[in-house]
């Protein structure tokens, strides 16, 4: 113990007559000492006097860059060791950190794109282990939600008086070449609720199920750069016992909607963004919209983030409505992540997330507060959430293209998702 303390003191005492002994041999010996004891803010504090001497060598950059990386600092590592390797191109340790700089920054499409960068000569043998493409992973969710339900005596608009709505959906992220990405997506919905409209004023009460299916093709243009062309098919039956989102058809008769976009993301260390445009036909109407988002990563890692994000959409019988989201991710440990957040806005038809997540139904979700805890591991992670939404559900006139009779209702959902890496 008194040994310790007196290697701090004698630290703290050199640290501080770092203004009157500013010659290389001693800054270099500090500098050591506290990659040694591993205090990141006093090995970047004498970096920084060494580097401003003109004193940048090999040695210094990989000090900074493995205790930057030890503290999931990755851009900061990932620049020392870059600079590291311009000083050594024969260290093949380098190259594994800046691989894994990348990876646990959350960026695994430019890991894998630097990964391929490396000549085998330049890889040691665990990099040489590694796919030169990302996993397939697999996505199975449920979402469960239950409604406030308003009937009506009679109603000969289209209304819902929705009880419950439960949502499966299974995915499987694949390679198409080491520069591209296929998503295939499929979800079924089924909605229980008492359906009213002009040939059943009375109301009716039913089952409705709808098929989704979603595909995207995501290529890499440059590293932290890609550009993705997406579409979104919805399939449903029209019955005579049940209503399809309200709208009444022939016994049978099988309808389609669908939706076609284009999307460009950029992902930086401190900054993500994405910026997409879709054109869809939902309700016996068009819909052009866009969506963007802002991600923020405050270290550089995925232990704290924010992102906001907004969605305007033009529709030629509705007009124009909105959506606007926030939310905020940390970690709490390493197996145990939390995600929050909220949305605003007065859209009944909507995609967010590339296409991915569509919503076209007469009810609309004006309000939203929700969360969800996340347990990953190398191979699965487990995402637990809930939510509660203030609805507004409205009595539609199809012909007039007019919503009345607002009511202000609220629902509460459960949901969980399985996520399996294929290795």
């Amino acid at each position: 113990m008194q040994v310790r303390i007196l290697i701090v003191s004698t630290l703290t005492f050199l640290a501080g007559e770092l203004g009157a002994q500013t010659d290389f041999a001693t800054l270099d010996r500090l500098n050591y000492q506290f990659y040694i004891n591993k205090d990141y803010k006093s090995l970047q504090r004498t970096a920084k006097e060494l580097l401003k001497q003109g004193n940048d060598y090999y040695y210094l950059r990989m000090r900074m860059g493995i205790l930057a990386y030890e503290n999931q600092r990755y851009a900061k590592a990932f620049e020392n060791f870059t600079r590291a390797k311009q000083q050594n191109p024969f260290d093949t340790i380098t190259n594994e950190y800046l691989y894994y700089s990348y990876y646990f920054a959350g960026r695994a499409a430019d890991a894998k794109k630097f990964l391929r960068s490396i000549p085998d000569a330049q890889k040691n043998n665990h990099l040489k282990t590694l796919s030169l493409t990302e996993d397939p992973e697999l996505v199975a969710g449920y979402t469960c939600m239950g409604y406030d339900v308003k009937k009506y005596q009679t109603n000969p608009l289209n209304y819902e008086a929705i009880e419950n709505l439960s949502v499966f959906n299974a995915s499987l992220t694949f390679n198409f070449t080491e520069q591209a990405r296929g998503t295939l997506l499929y979800t079924n919905t089924r909605k229980t609720a008492t359906f009213y409209s002009s040939s059943t004023p009375a109301g009716e009460f039913g089952t409705y199920i709808q098929n989704q299916f979603y595909f995207r093709y995501k290529r890499i243009l440059s590293t932290g750069c890609d550009i993705s062309g997406y579409t979104h098919w919805v399939f449903f039956t029209n019955q005579n016992s049940t209503g399809a989102y309200g709208r009444r058809g022939s016994a049978n008769s099988l309808s389609a909607e669908l939706l076609y976009g284009i999307g460009l993301s950029y992902s930086g260390w401190y900054v993500r963004t994405n910026l997409n445009a879709y054109y869809s036909n939902f309700a016996k109407s068009n819909q052009l919209a866009t969506e963007c988002s802002l991600s923020i990563f405050p270290f550089s890692n995925l232990n704290l983030y924010s992102t906001l994000s907004g969605l305007y959409q033009y529709d030629d019988s509705w007009g124009n409505t909105y959506q606007l989201n926030l939310d905020l991710g940390f970690k709490v440990f390493k197996y145990l992540w939390v995600e929050s957040g909220a949305m605003a806005g007065n859209s009944f038809l909507y995609s967010r997330s590339f296409g991915s997540v569509l919503n076209n139904s007469f009810i609309i979700p004006a309000t939203n507060i929700y969360g969800s805890v996340i347990i990953p591991t190398r191979k699965i992670s487990i995402r637990l959430g809930g939510s509660y939404s203030v609805i507004n559900n409205y009595s539609w006139d199809l012909e007039s293209n007019i919503k009345t009779s607002k009511i202000v209702l609220n629902s509460f959902g459960v949901n969980a998702s399985l996520t399996i890496k294929i290795q």
